[in-house]
C-alpha cells in the first residue's frame, strides 16, 4: 500500500512515512517498487539504508483516509464530462463546474 499525504509517501500497513527520495532509495536497494514490498522487506531496506522509521499519527491517518475517500480531481472531471455528454449539464453548467473544480 502506498499513499501520498502532503508530499510524503506512506508505505506498508505499518504506515511508515518516507520522502520521495527515500522511496527511490528503497526501490534502488531492493530492486522492487516500494509498494510491492512486504512490511518486513520494507523495514529491512530502511534499516540497511539508515532511514528513520517514522509512523503516521492518528491525525495523519484520518487525513489520509479522508483524502482517499474523496473523488480525485480526474474522476470528478470525467464524471462532469459524462454528464455533459449525456445532456444533463448544459455547456454553461459544465464550464462553470469545470472552472470550480480547477479553482480548488
Amino acid at each position: 500500500m502506498i499513499l501520498l499525504v502532503g508530499g510524503i509517501a506512506v508505505l506498508g500497513y505499518a504506515g511508515y512515512k518516507l520522502s520521495q527520495k527515500d522511496v527511490q532509495r528503497v526501490e534502488e536497494q531492493t530492486g522492487q517498487k516500494a509498494d510491492e514490498l512486504t512490511d518486513e522487506q520494507l523495514e529491512q531496506a530502511m534499516d540497511q539504508l539508515g532511514i528513520e522509521k517514522e509512523t503516521m499519527t492518528d491525525e495523519e491517518w484520518a487525513e489520509a483516509e479522508k483524502a482517499d475517500a474523496q473523488p480525485s480531481y480526474l474522476d470528478e472531471l470525467e464524471r462532469l464530462g459524462e454528464l455533459h455528454e449525456q445532456g444533463i449539464l448544459t455547456d454553461e453548467e459544465f464550464a462553470a463546474k469545470k472552472e470550480d473544480l480547477l479553482d480548488q
